[in-house]
C-alpha cells in the first residue's frame, strides 16, 4: 500500500478527535480557525492585499458559501480561457490541471447545474507585491498554526501549490530581471554574466530579455513556468540541459522568506545549507523564494528535427519497434549535446523537437541519418524536417509548441539512465506499450544533464540525473465523470502495474521531483535519493514546526491529512 491517501478520497479519511486537534492545523469551522478580526489584522499589514478566496469557477454558479455569485460575462471569459494558459496566470489561485482541486467547482453554461464548493482551493489568499507582505503572511501562518500554500504561475503537475483550509501566497507579482553583466559578490569566485530576477518571471518572457543581450540561461520548455520557484529548487531541466546542467546548477543567490519570518539570502558563504537544498531540494520546504542569481551564457546558434509519424497507418509491432529505435539513438543524442522532447499514446506520436546547440543543419541531418535509415528499414510511415537558426530563442519559439492548461490529469513519470537504455531498452519499451495500452499519454524528454558535466555535487538534485537520459511523464486523463473509488482504482493500478514495469525497466533509479505520481509509496528515495537523509535534517532545523508544506515535499511525512484535508502531525 501507499503512504498517504489522495485528496480525491477525504470522505475515507479518519475524524481527528478533539485530544488530537491540538496536534493539527487550524481549520475553517472549528474554533481553532482565527477569528475574523485576526483576518482583518492582516489585511492591514498587506495593505489591503488579502483576498478571501472562491473558486474561480464560482461565477459560473448561483451561488458559493450562500452568496450570490453568478456572473454571465465572468463566466462566459473563464470558460472560454480554461484551456489556455492566460487565465490561470492572471488568478491568484487557479491551477492548470484542475483534477487537484478536488473538481468542485469547474466551469458551467447552466449556474443551476451543481453546487460550487470550495474543494482544494485556500481560504485566504495574499497577493503579494513585497517582501513585507510575503513575512506577514508566514509570520501569520506560523502564530496562528494556519496551512500555508505558495502559488507562483499554477503551473503545478502535482497540486503542491494549493491546499485545504489554507492560507496562499502567491508570488507571481514579483516581475523584475536585472541583467549583471559582470557578476561580483564573496560567496563565489565567479566573474561572469548574470542574472537576478523575482519568484514570478516566466521562462519564456525571460528568454526574450536575455536574447536581447545574446544571452540564455537552462529553463524548461513549458513558456509560462516561473523559473524562480519550484522549477529551480527541484533542479530545473530544459531545452539546454544536455550540453549546461540542470537549471540549479548556475544558481549562484536565492533571496527568501524563513519559516521565522526573517528574509534572508543564502548562497556558498551565507545561510549554506539552505542554499544547498534549494539546488535540488523542491520548493515548499524551505521558505517563500523572492528572487534568485543565476549564470548566464552566450546564447548558441541551434538546430532543430521535427518528425511526425503515421501511426494509424502502422501496425502496432511496427510502431512500438520505431519508438524503440528511437531510445536506441537517445545516448548519440546526448553525446552531440541534443535535447528532445516528444508526446505519444496508442494512436499519436510526434518528436518536436530534438534540439541541437552549436550544431549546423547538415551536422544535424548526419546525425539523424541512422535514426532515419532505421526507420525507413522498418517501414515507419512518418515526415520529417530539419531546420538552423541562428539563435536560441529563434529556435525555441520556432521549434516548441504552445502551452495548453485545463486538463483533469493525473502524472507520473521514470527516469532512464543510460545503462537502462543501452542495455534495456526492449523492456522499456513493453513498459512504454503497456501504459498506452491502458490509456496512458507519454510526454518524453531526452535530457542527460550530467554529460558534460552538470548536475554538481555542489546540489541537492538526486545523484542519479548525473546518468539520466531519457525522462517519460505518462499521464491519464480523466474524463470528469468518474467516482472517487473508480479513480482510487485507476491510481492504485499505476502504483501496483505501470510503474511497476517502469521501475524493473531501471533498476536503481528514481525520477525527477517536480513531474511525478504525487502518491509514490517510496518517494523520498525515489524523488531525492540520497540527498534526503541530508535535506530532512536540514528542514527539522530551519523549520522545525512545519511552516511549510506540500505532499513529497522535504518533511511530509511528518505530516497527515484528516478530516476531509486538514493537515496534523503523523
Amino acid at each position: 500500500m501507499w503512504s498517504s491517501i489522495p485528496l480525491l478520497v477525504l470522505s475515507l479519511l479518519p475524524a481527528a478527535s478533539a485530544a488530537s486537534a491540538a496536534r493539527c492545523k487550524a481549520f475553517p469551522n472549528t474554533s481553532s480557525w482565527p477569528a475574523a478580526s485576526r483576518w482583518s489584522a492582516l489585511n492591514s499589514a498587506v495593505s489591503g492585499r488579502l483576498e478571501t478566496v472562491r473558486p474561480p469557477a464560482a461565477v459560473c454558479y448561483e451561488t458559493f458559501d450562500g452568496v450570490p455569485s453568478y456572473d454571465a460575462a465572468k463566466c462566459q471569459a473563464y470558460t472560454a480561457g480554461f484551456y489556455d494558459t492566460d487565465v490561470h496566470l492572471a488568478s491568484p489561485v487557479s491551477i492548470y490541471w484542475d483534477f487537484w482541486t478536488n473538481r468542485t467547482c469547474v466551469p458551467t453554461d447552466d449556474p443551476t447545474s451543481g453546487e460550487c464548493t470550495r474543494g482544494a482551493f485556500p481560504n485566504y489568499v495574499i497577493k503579494a507585491q513585497s517582501v513585507k507582505d510575503v513575512q506577514a503572511g508566514v509570520n501569520f501562518a506560523k502564530k496562528n498554526n494556519v496551512r500555508l500554500v505558495i502559488k507562483n504561475t499554477g503551473h503545478d503537475f502535482m497540486g503542491k501549490s494549493i491546499g485545504t483550509g489554507s492560507l496562499s501566497i502567491w508570488t507571481h507579482l514579483f516581475q523584475s530581471v536585472k541583467i549583471i553583466d559582470k557578476y561580483s559578490d564573496p560567496s563565489t569566485s565567479y566573474k561572469g554574466s548574470a542574472v537576478k530576477l523575482g519568484a514570478g518571471v516566466q521562462i519564456a518572457n525571460l528568454y526574450t530579455e536575455l536574447a536581447k543581450v545574446g544571452k540564455v540561461i537552462v529553463a524548461g520548455e513549458c513558456p509560462t513556468v516561473g523559473f524562480a520557484g519550484g522549477y529551480i529548487q527541484g533542479g530545473g531541466h530544459g531545452p539546454l540541459s544536455t550540453i549546461l546542467g540542470m537549471g540549479t546548477d548556475s544558481v549562484l543567490q536565492y533571496t527568501l522568506v524563513t519559516a521565522d519570518g526573517k528574509y534572508i539570502t543564502a548562497d556558498a558563504k551565507s545561510n549554506s545549507d539552505i542554499f544547498w537544498a534549494m539546488r535540488g531540494g523542491g520548493g515548499a520546504s524551505w521558505g517563500v523564494l523572492i528572487s534568485v542569481t543565476v549564470k548566464t551564457h552566450d546564447t548558441p546558434p541551434v538546430s532543430g528535427a521535427v518528425f511526425n509519424f503515421d501511426v494509424p497507418a502502422m501496425s502496432q509491432d511496427t510502431y512500438w519497434a520505431a519508438v524503440e529505435a528511437f531510445h536506441s539513438f537517445a545516448p548519440s543524442f546526448a553525446d552531440a549535446g541534443i535535447f528532445g522532447y516528444y508526446e505519444l499514446n496508442k494512436q499519436l506520436w510526434f518528436i518536436k523537437p530534438l534540439i541541437a546547440p552549436h550544431k549546423t543543419l547538415s551536422e544535424l541531418a548526419a546525425i539523424m541519418a541512422p535514426m532515419m535509415a532505421k526507420f525507413d528499414e522498418l517501414g515507419v510511415k512518418y515526415t520529417s524536417n530539419i531546420t538552423t537558426h541562428s539563435t536560441f530563442l529563434e529556435g525555441y519559439e520556432a521549434l516548441f509548441d504552445p502551452e495548453g492548461a485545463g486538463a483533469n490529469m493525473f502524472t507520473s513519470s521514470r527516469l532512464f539512465l543510460r545503462e537502462h537504455v543501452e542495455g534495456n531498452n526492449s523492456a522499456i519499451t513493453a513498459a512504454f506499450r503497456n501504459g498506452a495500452e491502458q490509456g496512458y499519454h507519454f510526454i518524453g524528454h531526452v535530457v542527460a544533464p550530467g554529460q558534460f558535466g552538470g548536475v554538481s555535487k555542489e546540489t541537492s538534485v538526486n545523484p542519479i540525473w548525473k546518468k539520466g537520459l531519457l525522462l517519460p511523464l505518462y499521464n491519464y486523463m480523466w474524463n470528469g465523470t468518474e467516482t472517487q473509488e473508480q479513480k482510487w482504482a485507476v491510481i492504485q493500478n499505476l502504483i501496483d502495474n505501470v510503474d511497476t514495469e517502469f521501475k524493473d525497466a531501471s533498476p536503481g533509479s528514481g525520477t525527477y521531483i517536480n513531474e511525478a505520481n504525487l502518491y509514490e509509496p517510496n518517494w523520498q528515495n525515489d524523488f531525492y535519493g540520497a540527498a534526503y537523509p541530508r535535506l530532512l535534517k536540514i528542514k527539522k532545523k530551519v523549520d522545525p514546526t512545519g511552516v511549510f508544506y506540500a505532499k513529497t515535499a522535504v518533511g511530509s511525512e511528518l505530516w497527515k491529512e484528516v478530516d476531509g484535508g486538514r493537515l496534523c502531525k503523523a
